[in-house]
């Protein structure tokens, strides 16, 4: 099911996950329709999640550059209680996340006290290209939900050897998985690849099932 602003792949399995919704945004210059977004969505509706691809509205509205962090924050907001309202779970265990800039963008509403169950982070944007010294970490502590990071070897606005320590030093709370050769668009990565890491992560760190 879709519209402009997100589309709605329903459950097609059943499984522990069968409460949750997984929101994933875009990044800054992509959409919805990015492999890994796409696969990942489908990867959960498969067992059971509402897997929503949501659009931001400068995205929606035909804009190439994206409006600032504040006004992303709120239409995410906005859609969550659009989904609440909406989708037919009762009390839906929230699994947030999207690529770069949208991955960011939960981050930081985690971190200003939004109740998510996880975090999907993919290609998470700790710093702009070139500009390692401009960390855009600061806020992760503030996050009490379990966090995935989903980076490639190669991404030019996450340099591993920066990333690392900061996932080891926010605890049990954070996991890295890499990708050998992915750049930031994750080029060079099996889209399923990077899905079934999500699909893991998901069952140990968000819900834990029966063996």
């Amino acid at each position: 099911m879709a519209n402009r602003t997100h589309f709605l792949h329903p459950p097609s399995g059943t499984g522990a996950l069968d409460d949750t919704v997984v929101v994933l945004w875009h990044g800054a210059g992509g959409d919805v329709d990015h492999p890994t977004i796409v696969r990942t969505a489908e990867v959960f509706a498969e067992v059971g999640a509402h897997a929503v691809r949501a659009r931001f509205p400068y995205r929606v509205e035909g804009r190439k550059a994206p409006d600032r962090m504040p006004k992303l924050i709120d239409s995410a907001r906005r859609l969550l209680d659009v989904l609440a309202a909406t989708l037919p779970v009762e009390r839906p265990r929230w699994v947030l996340g999207g690529r770069s800039m949208g991955g960011r963008m939960t981050s930081m509403l985690a971190a200003e006290g939004f109740e998510a169950a996880g975090l999907v982070l993919m290609s998470y944007p700790l710093h702009p290209a070139g500009k390692k010294e401009q960390l855009r970490d600061a806020h992760l502590p503030d996050i009490g939900c379990p966090m995935l990071f989903l980076q490639g070897t190669r991404d030019n606005m996450a340099d591993l050897t920066l990333l690392g320590p900061i996932v080891d030093r926010l605890g049990s709370r954070a996991t890295l998985e890499t990708f050998e050769r992915g750049d930031h668009g994750m080029k060079r990565v099996d889209p399923d690849a990077v899905a079934q890491a999500a699909l893991r992560w998901a069952r140990t760190a968000v819900v834990v099932e029966d063996p």
